[in-house]
Order: structure tokens, then sequence, then C-alpha cells
């Protein structure tokens, strides 16, 4: 008798179906999988997501029918087909461990189920999330329309508090970044005052309301007035001295600056000599867990700061509301901190098992991504040598000038297309490997990574390791990310056996 399976096809742009991801492509390779090993297509479920809209509804629909009709089995052509986040990744291993299913990926050649092993489901966790992360760098990065305002200099994004975002009087479909003629003197003055360094932040505050210049604020300062925090980040912020940080690089803006280059270097002083004094007289260090928190009751926000001038405190912010939860020592989140990464520690053999699941993401990327950016390689040569004859027939006199200039303008936006989505592709790249190498990192060495961390440090493993963690009742309740949840889960019968199964000495 057949077994009932559904199928899932998934393609997530035009690139990727003229690059062999194809969902006919997918369709073949699935029939032809389920003929050969005795399977029933119940149902197909294709996705053909656009960069407008990534919600997956076939892939909703999937987990309902499967639910609804006690199918068991998931066809589909591999791990990055079937999961684009954590939290499809949950909603599959509910399938997996609560109703049954066996998830067959075909062109991987091996399949997830609630008896798989934990090697096997620590390497699909590891695939996932390498998938992801590629997935993310070479997601569009701009709407449509950033790159051309970026090269000219424009802010495509909500303008901070001094500009307003308004039509340029000479294009009227056009935005540009212009000063807010009713708070641009509140951020010059905000910089004047704290540059002569007899301010705190909170004085400011009182100074600039006092002068009334704080009665205007915009709608983009949602309380109605200035926060601390509000200030730190515009004192800080080198959009008003006429540049803006956009995708790691700095950009020198089109628009109006509102500082001198002078001013804001003389507040950038005042801000790290007074950082500098406060943790030499206070003997203060950086909160390792700051943002890494929400409360469990109340969900806001957990902040952090010093208590008796040596204790750093955890606490919710109770904004808007009567929360009762305690406050919270940074050693008692220490001390958790450190049982959950001695956790973590795994086997030389579930290390083996890390560095397989690698590369076998690495060979997949090989085959998918990389064949993809080869593709855009050669379309780069094929675009310059017909810029090259069209060049050559212009001197010629073969062709006019008018047709010499629309082809040389087509010509050039396709180029630039093609190294725009070049560039994101290399970007990606050197994420993917610095991402695979941390993980490799942490499988080794993450007890020790952590004892031996500064509090900087540590807190850029938390955010590594951490998400959607709670406080609760006194108590941190750490979220691990994946995969390094699948190592928590497995760390109780940490052996040989439990990584490679019985009778196997090596990492498949």
């Amino acid at each position: 008798m057949l077994k009932k399976a559904v199928m899932y096809v998934r393609v997530s742009s035009k690139e990727q179906a003229e690059q062999g991801f194809s969902p006919e492509a997918q369709r073949v390779a699935l029939y032809d999988f389920a003929r050969r090993n005795g399977f029933e297509v119940a149902k197909e479920f294709e996705e053909a997501e656009t960069a407008k809209d990534s919600r997956r509804k076939e892939f909703a629909a999937m987990l309902a029918y499967v639910k609804a009709k006690d199918i068991k089995h998931i066809l589909v052509e591999k791990t990055d087909r079937l999961h684009r986040n954590f939290t499809d990744y949950v909603a599959i291993e509910e399938l997996t461990d609560n109703f049954g299913v066996t998830v067959w990926l075909v062109k991987e050649g091996g399949s997830i189920g609630k008896d798989s092993r934990a090697s096997d489901k620590l390497m699909h966790g590891l695939k996932t999330v390498l998938a992801k992360g590629f997935i993310d760098n070479l997601k569009e990065e701009v709407k449509k329309g950033f790159d051309i305002k970026i090269s000219h200099g424009e802010y495509p994004r909500q303008a901070p508090l001094g500009y307003l975002n308004a039509k340029d009087p000479l294009n009227p479909k056009h935005n540009i970044v212009i000063p807010d003629p009713a708070n641009r003197q509140l951020i010059v003055k905000m910089f004047e005052y704290y540059a002569s360094g007899i301010y705190s932040m909170k004085s400011l505050i009182t100074k600039l309301e006092a002068e009334g210049l704080t009665l205007n604020l915009p709608p983009v300062i949602k309380s109605g007035k200035l926060y601390v925090s509000t200030v730190q980040r515009c004192l800080v912020n080198t959009f008003y001295v006429g540049r803006f940080e956009w995708n790691g690089k700095m950009i020198q803006g089109s628009y109006e600056p509102l500082i001198a280059s002078e001013l804001w270097a003389k507040v950038q002083d005042v801000i790290s000599g007074r950082n500098l004094n406060m943790r030499k007289e206070h003997n203060v260090m950086p909160f390792a867990y700051k943002g890494m928190f929400t409360c469990g009751v109340c969900a806001r926000s957990i902040t952090a700061e010093k208590a008796k001038g040596r204790y750093n405190y955890y606490h919710c912010t109770k904004y808007n509301t009567n929360c009762d939860q305690p406050w919270v020592k940074e050693e008692t989140i220490d001390e958790r901190f450190d049982k959950l990464t001695n956790i973590l520690k795994i086997s030389d053999a579930g290390v083996a098992f890390v560095t397989a699941a690698l590369k076998q993401s690495l060979s997949q990327k090989r085959e998918g991504e990389d064949k993809a950016f080869e593709s855009l390689v050669a379309d780069q040569t094929r675009l310059k040598k017909r810029i090259d004859a069209l060049y050559e027939d212009r001197l010629d006199k073969k062709i006019t000038e008018s047709f010499y200039d629309a082809k040389f303008a087509d010509y050039t936006k396709q180029l630039e297309s093609l190294e725009v989505r070049m560039a994101k592709h290399n970007r990606a790249d050197i994420s993917y490997y610095q991402f695979g190498c941390r993980i490799l990192e942490l499988a080794e060495n993450a007890e020790k990574l952590a004892k031996e961390a500064t509090p900087d440090e540590k807190r850029e493993l938390a955010q590594f390791l951490l998400s959607n963690s709670k406080l609760t009742d006194g108590e941190p309740i750490f979220s691990l990310k994946q995969p390094y949840f699948a190592i928590e889960k497995r760390s109780p019968c940490d052996d040989r056996l439990s990584w490679q199964g019985r009778g196997e000495s090596n990492p498949r």
C-alpha cells in the first residue's frame, strides 16, 4: 500500500526560476522520489514568493492539511526550500514530534522525524540557520529606488529630529530632506550647550525645556517630550554634520548640515571624556545583558542600572504598568548564563558532526548560490561585450548617435543592476563564512569563551546565542537560537552514541 504524502515546492524569485530552482524542476525530482519509494502524493503545495510579499500562505496551508488529514510524510527538495525562519523550523518540529510526521529532504538524501538521531536534527538545524542567514543577506537591502537615492547622497528613510521629509519643489514626485524650521534651533542649541561640558544629559533637557525649544517636537517623538536616550542618539548622530551610514558605509549627504564638524567633534570629546571619567570614578563596566531580556509578566523592556555604586541590577521598565517583578543582580544572570554555556559544551563527536553539517551546507551553497553568482558574472561579461561592440559601431558610424545613446543608457542600467546584485552576493558570502566559523568556535569553546569574556564580549556572545529571553520572578529564562537549542536538548545524553548512532564510527 502506498504511503500518503504531500509535496511542498517553493521558488522565491525570477532569478531562481531561471537558474534551475523552478517549480517544475523541483516537482520532477519529488515525483521521481515518490515513485521510487512508494509514496502517493495526496496534494501539492506550491509557493511563489515575491520581494513585495514574502508571507508563505501555502506553507501554512500545508501544515493545516497535514494535521487535518493525518498525513505522515512531507516531500521537499532540500532544507532551504522548506525553512525561511526559526518560526518555520518550530512549526515543522511540532509536526515531527507531536504528529509523527517525517520530512524527506530529497536532494540532500536525508529525512527528519520524531525518531531521528540527535546528530541528524543538529545537522538539519545548522543547515536551516545557515540557509536563513544567506537568504537574509541576499534580500533586497533597500526598496525600489533606494540605491539611486543613496548614490545622490539622499536619505531614503524617516529624517531625524531637526529635519523633515518634504517634496522637492523642482520635482513634486521626488522626496528630499530639509531642515525643520520648528526644531532646527533645538538641535543647534543641544550641541552648543553640551559642548560646554557643564551639562549632564538630564540638565541639558531641563535647559532646552526652559528656553521653550521643546514645544514643537514632531510626531516622530511619540512621547511628546525629550528623554535622555533621545538626546544621546542625537548627540552622536553624524547626520547633523551632513553624513549618514548606509549598509556599513558612510555616505556624504546632499542635504544641509545643521552642525559644523568642529562642534560635533567637540561634543564627541565631551561624551568620551565624561564616560571615561565616570568609569574611572565609579568603576563602571558595560552592562553585559542590557537589551537581551523582556519582562516575563508584562512584556516590557528590561533595563539595567548600577546600585550602591557597585552592583549591576536588571529590572522591568514598568512603562505604563504597575509590574511588581523584582530586580535581578547581574551576578545571578552570570551564574545562569555560565551554566547554559556549560551545557552547550559538546564532545569531540559532536564537534565532528557540526563540522560535517557546515561542510554539507557549503556544498549546497556551491550548487545553488555560487552557481547563481557565476551566472551573474557571465551576464556581466556578455553585457560588456555588447557595450564594446556598440561603441565600436558608433566610432565607425554604423549607427546613429541617438541609437547609440539609447542602447548605451539601457546597457549601463543593466550593468549597474548586475553590479549591485553581485555586490550583495559578495557581502552574503563574507557573512556566511564568518557565521559558520562562529558556530564552530562556540561548539568547541562556548563555556571557555563565556568565562573569560569581558562584559562587551559577553554581550556579543549572548546576542549570538539568545533570542527573546525573559526575566520572570527574579530568574532569567533563556531562549536559545537555532541550532544551539538542539545542542541544549541533546546535552543530558552527551555521549558518542547520541551523536553518531549505534554501530557508526564516522559522521556522514
